[in-house]
């Protein structure tokens, strides 16, 4: 066991006013068998009326409402976890092994999975998951600013580069490929300044961490935030909103540390 200090936080600054912002975040830290959140303070600016709901995937949601012009929408969560990689989570849904909207695999990747499923020579779940992981770190690299979060498993397999979202939705498309429930995870992790994402297979009947960006087993460094079948079910912060803004900037910082 594990326990740590988390702090996240997201600045959104539109370039004009909007009014009648509706917005969901899925920022708060789950409790689970394999984490237990000791202390979670979360804080939105400007300031307003907020519902917490669970959705279907487990997930804590967090739905407000701004009526009136505003320029910006700043949160941020603090807190301290223990986590612990002795207990293992024992959740599923049968669409965890089914290809979805991010991870359908295009024929670059179909070639892909087919040479590397052809140098498996084991049944062990996690041997394979090691080996598809192996050869994903030979073809792909991890670079910003090749992709963005809209980016598909095939799309950013297609541009050879990318960022850990990129990762485990690649690795995702080539283990439902080889009929093996995953899942996309977002969530915090000591090797990464701002959000993080990794995969969870299912074997023997619980779920296990991996992080294809990082080509290693998932540990207690890692706190999970949302789970999904891939970005689409996980993203921190969702809106819709009025205005004449064009864009919006983003700044996000995290931190994570022994406590």
């Amino acid at each position: 066991m594990k326990r740590i200090y988390f702090y996240f936080s997201t600045k959104l600054t539109f370039d004009d006013y909007v009014h009648e912002h509706s917005f969901a975040l899925r920022v708060i830290p789950p409790e689970t068998r394999t984490q237990h959140i000791v202390s979670c303070e979360l804080s939105i600016s400007p300031i307003t009326a907020v519902n917490q709901t669970v959705d279907a995937f487990g997930n804590k949601v967090t739905a407000g409402y701004i009526k009136g012009d505003h320029r910006f929408l700043d949160f941020e969560i603090k807190g301290t976890a223990e986590t612990d990689c002795t207990r293992h989570r024992t959740d599923h849904l049968p669409c965890y092994l089914y290809q979805s909207g991010f991870t359908k695999p295009s024929d670059g990747l179909k070639a892909l999975y087919e040479q590397a499923a052809a140098e498996l020579h084991t049944d062990n779940i996690t041997d394979r998951v090691a080996h598809f992981s192996e050869v994903l770190s030979e073809k792909f690299t991890y670079r910003k600013n090749v992709t963005t979060a809209h980016t598909t498993a095939a799309e950013a397999f297609a541009a050879g580069a990318g960022v850990c979202q990129d990762f485990s939705h690649i690795m995702l498309s080539l283990l439902r490929m080889n009929g093996i429930p995953c899942r996309y995870i977002a969530g915090l992790a000591f090797c990464d300044g701002e959000t993080h994402s990794w995969i969870e297979y299912f074997e023997d009947g619980c779920w296990k961490g991996f992080d294809p960006a990082n080509n290693c087993l998932v540990n207690e460094d890692y706190l999970v935030l949302s789970q999904g079948r891939d970005f689409g079910d996980c993203a921190i912060d969702r809106g819709v909103m009025f205005g004449s803004y064009t864009r919006q900037l983003q700044l996000v910082r995290s931190v994570m540390k022994a406590s």
